[in-house]
């Protein structure tokens, strides 16, 4: 992302945001709030133990298309299927902006999608939890239609973080646990993939802007269609189409758009023809050789973990 504008010309440092679209309505939390009011509050709330939290996912609309020509997506993940929906696709990217303490408590992304988060400006903390590990804390339902996390950011981790890191983390006694837990931290110009289905928590240690983006290639495919027939009424972010007719008008443009694909999706769900691992795969494929190494996005985890619970 060195190249992206918004990274190498510093378009979007807070302070720019707000000289180019100080009047421009963002969203946050509940409400819209203009982006010059946001920057004041951010300012004078450090007194706050969950500071609000700017999370929008018009803001290239909103800034006429100038913002969508400042950063770009990340072509090696692959293409977005649900690109091929047009006007009915999903929700899909976000604008992040948050003082230091402000976050977003455990969740799994959704529709069974993928996700990368890229930093612009700041550092965040991120803890995650493998899809069939629970975080502590956290409480769902036989099908996570109802996610219940009581416990603020700085809760969790004054409650939770060390045991459960000594449970889930690369040291943890029981082989059946170990490794199911990862942390680390991402500076400005970075980048951390989320592949579908993981818990995460992510926690701003500086006052921070980013650029997140979900998908769908081939390897969550499968998982999203078994997501879309099983789950209709947890499908998010489908604001011009009903969520019971989301899975049937997928298929219909999969043909039109996938023709390779005609086969399988006569048959769906099941395994895509694609055969390949998936990124998260192929990025941790060491693992299963070497439990104890330490997860920490390129960097000594170690040393973040102090910096970490300095920042907390």
């Amino acid at each position: 992302m060195s190249h992206w504008p918004c990274f190498a010309a510093g378009t979007w440092k807070l302070e720019n945001l707000v000289s180019r679209f100080r009047n421009v309505t963002f969203r946050v939390e509940a409400f819209e709030c203009p982006i010059s009011v946001y920057s004041s509050y951010a300012k004078d709330c450090t007194t706050e133990d969950c500071p609000l939290y700017l999370f929008d996912a018009k803001f290239v609309e909103k800034t006429g298309g100038t913002m969508g020509h400042e950063y770009a997506p990340l072509e090696f993940l692959g293409p977005d299927l649900f690109e091929g929906l047009g006007s009915d696709r999903p929700d899909y990217r976000w604008l992040i902006v948050g003082p230091s303490r402000s976050g977003s408590t455990f969740h799994k992304d959704p529709n069974g999608s993928a996700a990368w988060n890229a930093v612009v400006q700041g550092r965040k903390g991120w803890v995650l939890f493998h899809p069939d590990v629970c975080p502590p804390g956290v409480y769902v339902n036989s099908d996570e239609s109802e996610v219940t996390a009581p416990l603020s950011l700085a809760e969790w981790f004054l409650g939770y973080f060390e045991s459960s890191w000594k449970i889930y983390g690369p040291d943890g006694r029981d082989p059946s646990k170990r490794g199911r837990m990862m942390v680390g931290i991402c500076e400005a110009g970075e980048i951390v993939y989320v592949p579908s289905g993981w818990w995460h928590l992510v926690i701003n240690l500086e006052d921070s802007v980013a650029v997140t983006q979900n998908f769908v290639s081939m390897t969550e495919l499968s998982g999203t269609l078994k997501f879309m027939m099983d789950k209709p009424d947890q499908l998010s972010g489908f604001s011009s189409i009903e969520k019971g007719v989301v899975h049937a008008k997928f298929l219909e443009t999969l043909r039109v758009t996938k023709p390779d694909l005609s086969d399988w999706l006569h048959d769906c769900p099941g395994r895509p023809p694609d055969t390949r691992s998936s990124l998260w795969d192929s990025l941790n494929q060491d693992r299963s050789q070497d439990v104890s190494r330490e997860f920490s996005f390129g960097f000594d985890l170690q040393d973040d973990e102090s910096e970490s619970s300095e920042n907390l």
